[in-house]
């Protein structure tokens, strides 16, 4: 056991390298804690600052609890230092360094100093790869607007099955319409507790092709009225032999229509017009 705790302490000191990504800031944050519990006079202030701060990071950092926390979901235990208040911290001692300094060149230098400690420890969040320039009042990819917009039913909230690039940003746009899985089950933590879905390994497992037999099937088991499929893939097989009709072609997505559906939809009136002239 001892030797357990030895490896997760080990973890640990990872995620607190994680955490710091490269940067000063957790040293900082340290330096500050030290020097707020040497000279704050205020003991509620104390309190909230320096006795909190130090009592959250013990927890953490406790082997015991990073251990509980990492049977949870170890690839993002680091995020528990999220709730340490770093930037509170650390603003208000270089504050309270300012207001103990005489000479207002030195309270000047030591704002200017903390400003380039920021800068020098910080990026500039657009350039990561996730970010892209806006196209739409949305912030979100066009082409997912597009293809929530060509599955959307005036009258009934059908389940679709949509590619995975398409999961995380669907459920931001719109919530009219419903889909057997979220962007969840591309996260491996989720399998690790089990999570599974027939469905999304017919999607996904190969990253060249549908079986088409195989979507349409593992689709029909879970209700889905719509099969939003890229044309980045190959198709092994048609959904029009599996009783699917072309919908629409939107952007590079092939939406197909379960025929079952279509006929008891249509028979309770809650089919758009189009929907009803392209199915026949």
């Amino acid at each position: 056991m001892i030797s357990d705790f030895g490896t997760i302490f080990g973890k640990v000191l990872k995620n607190i390298s994680d955490y710091n990504n490269g940067t000063l800031f957790f040293v900082i944050f340290i330096i500050a804690i030290i020097a707020l519990w040497i000279v704050e006079k205020d003991k509620n202030i104390k309190i909230c600052l320096v006795y909190l701060s130090v009592i959250l990071a013990a927890i953490f950092i406790c082997p015991l609890y990073a251990w509980i926390g990492m049977k949870i979901d170890e690839d993002i235990y680091y995020r528990v230092f999220w709730a340490l208040p770093v930037g509170v911290v650390c603003v208000y001692a270089v504050v309270k360094l300012m207001i103990r300094l005489k000479k207002k060149v030195l309270k000047v230098l030591c704002f200017l100093a903390a400003v380039a400690v920021i800068m020098l420890n910080g990026k500039m969040v657009y350039t990561n790869t996730i970010h892209f320039k806006s196209v739409n009042a949305y912030h979100l990819p066009q082409v997912v607007i597009n293809v929530a917009d060509a599955l959307r039913l005036d009258n009934y909230k059908a389940i679709a099955v949509l590619p995975a690039e398409l999961l995380p940003f669907i459920r931001q746009y719109s919530g009219d319409t419903l889909t057997p899985y979220g962007r969840n089950i591309m996260e491996l933590s989720w399998r690790k507790w089990g999570f599974k879905s027939e469905l999304y390994d017919a999607m996904e497992n190969d990253p060249d092709k549908y079986i088409a037999s195989e979507v349409a099937r593992c689709a029909r088991n879970e209700y889905c009225v719509f099969v939003v499929l890229s044309s980045a893939k190959q198709i092994e097989g048609s959904m029009e032999e599996n009783n699917y009709f072309l919908l629409n072609f939107v952007d590079g997505y092939y939406i197909y229509m379960d025929y079952n559906y279509y006929w008891v939809l249509k028979e309770q009136n809650l089919l758009d017009p189009d929907v009803i002239a392209i199915g026949g």
